[in-house]
């Protein structure tokens, strides 16, 4: 996974898109795509963000593109949906409507329907079946704060990065990380590095 967070662990304010990059940071961020097969998202910030979810900050191959969006709701409008090498949206059987399906496919995506959680959204495991049936084997989680938690509340991280930018959000900012549901997670041997502004802290997970 890989995030860019205030130093209050926000990464964004109610109704306000924030770039918290620096443009250092921003290059660490495209490396990790340029690194992996495919980058993933939610309908949440697929929605309010816009992402393209391209490499233009360094050399690299481009990544495919996965949006969770339990009710396949996701603008075909989408600039994720331009030129690229493939995009995957995986839905939640019986929350998903036929006419959404064929709106989604009409882009040219690939659409996934996949057995729904007990919260009524889409299944993790289910969905990372989907995607290495995809072809991907390596892939890069960027969020937003429903996806990081869940990922990491399943404990499906294997290696995170946190950009953490010198700025406050404060108590109207949303948090990066909600509730984990169980004891606490660590960063083994954690690296950090300068990028402009910005401090890099990368490492393993230890569950």
């Amino acid at each position: 996974m890989h995030v860019a967070q205030s130093l209050d662990g926000k990464i964004s304010l109610p109704g306000d898109r924030v770039l918290l990059s620096s443009p250092e940071g921003l290059a660490v961020a495209h490396r990790a795509r340029a690194a992996n097969q495919a980058v993933l998202i939610g309908s949440v910030t697929a929605r309010l963000d816009d992402p393209r979810l391209t490499v233009r900050e360094c050399d690299g191959p481009q990544p495919r593109r996965v949006v969770l969006a339990s009710s396949l709701d996701v603008r075909p409008s989408l600039r994720l949906f331009q030129s690229g090498p493939g995009v995957l949206i995986i839905g939640a059987e019986e929350r998903a409507s036929p006419q959404a399906v064929r709106d989604l496919e009409g882009t040219g995506a690939a659409v996934r329907l996949v057995p729904a959680s007990k919260e009524g959204l889409v299944s993790l495991c289910e969905a990372l079946a989907a995607i290495v049936a995809w072809g991907v084997e390596r892939l890069l989680v960027e969020g937003g704060a429903r996806v990081l938690t869940a990922f990491l509340r399943e404990r499906l991280i294997d290696e995170a990065t946190l950009e953490i930018t010198p700025r406050w959000l404060g108590a109207a900012g949303l948090s990066a990380i909600g509730d984990l549901g169980h004891g606490d997670i660590r960063l083994l041997d954690p690296q950090v590095q300068r990028a402009g502004e910005s401090v890099i802290v990368r490492g393993r997970l230890a569950y």
